[in-house]
């Protein structure tokens, strides 16, 4: 059986928020510095997720799981809940991701690695140690590089660099990070600057892939890449240098009719879009608290997934929805 919506997008890829905390503040998620009032008790446990992974991989045919956050690293434990992730792995088939800020990884690389999870994507807004501080709130660029280092060391090919460009805040630095990455296993992804919450979003913040991509073909060939249908970046082979240039054109060119993602929050939220509010929408959490079966939750999900939207509103609509943090929901 598979989730199928009304316009006929098959889902196959959950992105899993683990927590709702994160160590960075970063102005694009967290421009408030809001710090996370949820509970153990609150969030879904690592028992809690395991079922859910089954359910999707077994009961829907789900082949792609990605941890998120918040920084989903904080999360007490999380290496041993990994290895617990790989024994469903083993059994299902599917590949598992985790988006980090690379803070909590130096010197587990390999641990991370070891622990089953397939595909590393760091982010990393800024190369000069003092915007780095000015987007993040933290001083820890240097480290952040060393950690993608030990990455590609300990296997991870390629690692995937997110870089969230801001005009005026970042995006002079578009070049140097081609500069700094070019002859690396590393796909370097540049990420447009999108609305959520309070982080002030406007229009003359948006600095456009095709912008991106004109300022790195004035230095440097891009070589277009096929990519997978459900892909959300636009990938090109940076010619003559081993790094790939991707670019997530999500305001300029939405990508919404190929979607196959669907997300679970921290708090056991299943929602249909990253920016979606949440009408509709199931809480797991309530569902194992009521003793739901695997068969009725799937009967939930059917149903839910017929109000997914067929694309997401337009950007300034989407800065009016209060609602929608990615800290909660999960990037």
């Amino acid at each position: 059986m598979k989730l199928i919506d009304r316009y006929n997008r098959v889902h196959d890829y959950l992105r899993i928020s683990l927590t709702d905390k994160c160590n960075y503040n970063c102005i694009y998620c967290n421009p408030n510095r809001l710090d996370s009032e949820l509970t153990k008790k609150n969030i879904l446990s690592f028992e809690e997720i395991l079922r859910v992974i089954e359910i999707f991989a077994k009961k829907l045919e789900f082949k792609k799981f990605r941890f998120t956050g918040g920084e989903p690293l904080v999360r007490r434990d999380v290496f041993s809940f990994f290895r617990e992730v790989q024994k469903l792995k083993n059994i299902y088939g599917f590949t598992t991701g985790i988006t980090t800020n690379g803070s909590l990884l130096k010197g587990r690389t390999d641990e991370l690695k070891a622990s089953g999870i397939d595909n590393l994507n760091i982010s990393l807004d800024s190369l000069d140690k003092y915007n780095f501080l000015a987007i993040t709130k933290n001083d820890e660029s240097e480290k952040i590089l060393s950690v993608i280092d030990d990455s590609i060391k300990s296997g991870y090919s390629p690692v995937k660099v997110n870089a969230v460009i801001i005009k005026g805040i970042n995006d002079f630095e578009i070049i140097n990070f081609v500069n700094h990455f070019k002859n690396m296993d590393v796909n370097l992804r540049f990420i447009e600057f999108m609305p959520f919450g309070s982080n002030e979003w406007e229009r003359n913040g948006l600095i456009s892939y095709k912008e991106m991509k004109n300022k790195i073909e004035e230095k440097y060939t891009l070589s277009s890449l096929s990519t997978d249908k459900n892909s959300v970046a636009k990938d090109f082979q940076l010619n003559d240098h081993a790094a790939k240039v991707s670019f997530v054109s999500s305001m300029s060119e939405h990508f919404c009719s190929t979607c196959n993602r669907v997300r679970i929050s921290s708090t056991g939220k299943f929602r249909l879009c990253l920016f979606s509010e949440g009408k509709h929408e199931i809480n797991f959490k309530e569902l194992f608290q009521k003793n739901y079966s695997d068969e009725e939750i799937v009967n939930e999900l059917t149903e839910a997934i017929k109000f997914k939207w067929e694309k997401h509103p337009e950007p300034e609509e989407l800065s009016e929805m209060m609602s929608n943090n990615m800290m909660s929901i999960g990037g």
